[in-house]
């Protein structure tokens, strides 16, 4: 048996679970989503987790981990309380700063 009947074995079969797939719904089954204006930002609300990503040197992951170990408390507890630290220096949003 050559190479190409096992590729085209294995090919088969994968494209042989694609026919399985069923249908997507249609509108009469999207309970009402269909009707309301999509919104400009579908981030999460108030009170609800989102992921934040940004790069950080290698240093200073190393420090902010290690400080979360001493004191016993996540990255999320200590992210909080730096911004609560940096509104104390700097001013709330909505504030005017001078």
């Amino acid at each position: 048996m050559s190479s190409d009947d096992d590729v085209g074995k294995t090919l088969g079969k994968w494209l042989g679970k694609a026919k399985k797939v069923a249908e997507p719904p249609g509108p009469s089954d999207a309970k009402g989503n269909l009707k309301e204006p999509e919104r400009a930002f579908s981030g999460a609300r108030e009170g609800e987790l989102t992921q934040l990503n940004f790069k950080i040197s290698y240093a200073m992951k190393k420090r902010i981990k290690q400080l979360a170990v001493r004191d016993n408390i996540t990255l999320l507890v200590m992210l909080s309380e730096m911004l609560e630290l940096y509104e104390k220096k700097h001013g709330k949003l909505g504030t005017k700063r001078e």
